[in-house]
């Protein structure tokens, strides 16, 4: 009975850790330990995606996000073509001339394919009969994998001065069902991480 109850907590863990889905997580974080600037509040917010419409809406709520948070943000596309080529000399051609003091980019690393397995969950009866019928039914409803995939960005914000990288985050998001999930769920823990690390 002990194992039963140990297979069913395992099996709700994993449930809830799948129910979380589009919740973004921070994998890995730097911060370039020689700067000691002022906070940035003044913020060209780039997204490179491959469809338009995502970069728009990315750069969209990034910049609302950062405006409750008393920032001057400038959403990419609307300085710069949809379809022209996010580069160094692109983005510079971009703000000359501008009181932009920060570059924050997004974009796509990866996309991970991954599986969990899910054990069959039951919960034994009283007395012997309820505990067999239970193991009966467990034989003939056995356990089975579960697949969802996990996003990966990374996020880097520059320094317009010395146009030099003063913080990085990657992050994962697992299963994102829409891209307004992904969007949102993302821009939440960059707003968190750029807070805690007193930049904005």
């Amino acid at each position: 009975m002990r194992l039963s109850l140990v297979k069913c907590c395992l099996s709700a863990v994993t449930a809830v850790a799948l129910a979380a889905c589009a919740a973004t997580q921070k994998t890995a974080e730097w911060r370039d330990p020689s700067y000691a600037g002022q906070k940035f509040d003044d913020i060209l917010v780039i997204g490179v995606a491959n469809k338009g419409t995502v970069r728009r809406m990315f750069e969209s709520n990034l910049v609302d996000a950062l405006a409750q948070k008393k920032i001057t943000a400038v959403p990419s596309f609307s300085i710069m073509a949809q379809d022209q080529k996010i580069s160094e000399a692109a983005i510079k051609a971009a703000i000359a001339g501008k009181q932009i003091d920060a570059v924050l980019v997004t974009h796509l690393v990866g996309v991970e394919q991954k599986e969990v397995y899910r054990p069959p969950m039951y919960s034994p009866g009283f007395g012997y009969y309820g505990y067999y019928s239970s193991a009966y039914a467990r034989v003939y409803e056995p356990g089975y994998y579960e697949r969802y995939q996990v996003v990966k960005l990374e996020t880097t914000l520059y320094d317009v001065k010395t146009e030099k990288p003063v913080w990085s985050m990657q992050s994962d998001t697992i299963d994102p069902e829409v891209d307004e999930k992904l969007i949102k769920s993302t821009i939440n823990a960059v707003i968190k991480a750029l807070s805690e690390q007193a930049l904005i």
